[in-house]
């Protein structure tokens, strides 16, 4: 698996408000739920390259959306990225895309340690907010179109984390994982992913995957104890770096 394999899964389990095709990109109406879901992007996930009155192309039509503009760039399209840095574009947020079989990670919760819910509880909304994902993003996790699920994780019967799974075409992908500054560090995220991966398992897929930002090597070394490996990567060229 590639990333131009999970190009699709990103964009149906954290999806946009709308999608138009202009020229080779998809352009999305992200509604301020973020990077993910309003940068431009090549609708052919294996391509390469566009040219430069395609890129205005889509630079216009992000323009009529109220969005700046934004380019998600995988990491085999070096051309594409090359033309959008000779625009002043600058890379923002270089990220990892990991995969592991959800056989291999899969663990039920200890008792009282992690739930399954949906909708997600006020309790979730208020954890998200205070890690800067508020009501935009989960706007995006109410357009999911599923199998989807939240995941409310506990420590010392205090609310302490949350999370958010999709599944599109096989792969479960888990989003928006924020644990409380106050329970890091206490295992509760590996819990939390184990739990998901369950989850995932039990709803068919046999691919778990995560995104992770380069700059977040707590993140990396968790997930890379927990067995996930690096499919590829991706990053964001916008005119504010």
């Amino acid at each position: 698996m590639r990333i131009a394999d999970l190009a699709p899964v990103i964009a149906a389990t954290w999806p946009a408000v709308a999608v138009q095709t202009v020229g080779p990109f998809s352009v999305p109406d992200g509604a301020d739920g973020g990077q993910r879901v309003s940068a431009a992007r090549l609708a052919d996930h294996a391509a390469q390259d566009a040219d430069d009155t395609q890129i205005d192309r889509a630079i216009a039509a992000l323009a009529d959306l109220g969005q700046p503009p934004l380019f998600m760039v995988l990491d085999h399209q070096a051309r594409l990225d090359a033309r959008l840095a000779a625009r002043g574009l600058g890379i923002r947020d270089t990220t990892l895309a990991m995969i592991a079989p959800c056989a291999d990670l899969a663990r039920p919760p200890p008792p009282v340690t992690c739930f399954a819910t949906w909708p997600p509880l006020a309790i979730q909304a208020e954890i998200w907010a205070a890690g800067g994902v508020g009501p935009a993003r989960l706007a995006v996790m109410d357009r999911a179109p599923g199998p989807k699920m939240s995941f409310f994780g506990r420590i010392n019967d205090k609310p302490a984390g949350t999370a958010f799974a999709a599944i599109h075409d096989g792969v479960a992908m888990l989003h928006a994982l924020e644990i409380a500054p106050a329970h890091r560090r206490k295992g509760l995220a590996s819990i939390m992913m184990r739990a998901a991966a369950t989850w995932a398992q039990d709803a068919g897929a046999p691919t778990f995957a995560i995104l992770v930002t380069g700059e977040n090597q707590p993140g990396l070394g968790l997930y890379a104890s927990l067995g996930f490996i690096a499919v590829g990567q991706y990053h964001y060229r916008s005119l504010h770096a």
